[in-house]
């Protein structure tokens, strides 16, 4: 019976420190994102001030402040391979925080 119980007991704290360590689920869409002419350009479902999240092809990330939309360059080092794009914004009582989307940073034609 003990042996029951503190096997219970260890499987409960592994699912609360499991659940504690899970972010939360994305509020927001994942932005709409399309490349071309070594530009990008990103579009959130947001309002106000949005701060944007950039993972580049290289791991390291570039933080941006616009509104709903973004558009900048793109690296010369990450044409033709993938970036991540994700944004978050305060809505009036909390911040929302999106999914994330994957695209190509194109040198070529928009896409």
């Amino acid at each position: 019976m003990r042996t029951t119980v503190k096997v219970l007991a260890a499987s409960a704290l592994s699912a609360l420190s499991l659940a504690a360590a899970t972010p939360a689920l994305a509020a927001a869409p994942a932005p709409f994102c399309e490349s071309g002419a070594s530009q990008f350009y990103c579009d959130g479902n947001s309002t106000g001030t949005t701060t944007w999240s950039i993972t580049w092809y290289s791991g390291s990330v570039g933080t941006f402040t616009a509104g709903s939309t973004l558009f900048a360059a793109c690296p010369a080092s990450n044409l033709g391979h993938p970036v991540q794009a994700s944004y978050s914004y305060f809505d009036g009582s909390t911040t929302q925080y999106s999914g994330t989307t994957q695209f190509i940073c194109r040198g070529g034609p928009w896409q």
